[in-house]
């Protein structure tokens, strides 16, 4: 990344002081984008940087021009695996942190997934939404319990078996929350 996560306070100027809302999503595809390549610990970064943006009193970045950017991220991510294999679960890390954090809802995400990739749908059909789906969760009920997962999903109304692909691949980490 051509920034350091680590100092919220001084990316969070850079980006007020470009004063281009209308790049906001773009901006934020590209760090998403960019960290699949990188460490655990950037991306760690990166999701309180996001959380951190949105939930700054100074409205710096929008929900949803933050969701713009994952609907970015969503239509190259059947591209992303080929160089990146992991991008849907560190995808799904961000999706949980923004989650728990209550930057977005479970309803938002599972709006996004079921309407990602190249063309509308096709997450759910390559089984890429699953993976996603199902790491998020995975997150959440290691960071916050099987109580609160079991809450956000009841709220959210989430029928997980509808994240199933089509063909017999099935997605491992989704399979255990079925």
């Amino acid at each position: 990344m051509q920034f350091s996560a680590r100092d919220e306070k001084e990316v969070a100027l850079c980006v007020k002081e470009l004063n281009s809302p209308c790049f906001h999503p773009s901006m934020v595809c590209l760090w998403v984008t960019d960290s699949f390549e990188r460490k655990d610990t950037e991306r760690d970064l990166l999701a309180k940087l996001l959380v951190h943006l949105v939930k700054s009193h100074d409205g710096i970045l929008s929900q949803a021009q933050l969701i713009q950017g994952f609907e970015s991220v969503l239509s190259t991510l059947e591209d992303a695996v080929n160089d990146a294999p992991k991008a849907p679960e560190f995808l799904g890390r961000l999706f949980a942190k923004g989650i728990i954090e209550s930057v977005f809802s479970l309803n938002e995400i599972e709006r996004l997934l079921r309407d990602g990739g190249e063309e509308p749908g096709s997450l759910l059909e390559t089984g890429l939404a699953a993976d996603v789906l199902g790491s998020t969760l995975e997150v959440i009920k290691f960071e916050k319990g099987d109580a609160i997962l079991r809450d956000i999903c009841v709220g959210s109304n989430l029928q997980l078996e509808t994240f199933r692909p089509p063909n017999p691949t099935t997605s491992i980490k989704l399979e255990r929350f079925i």
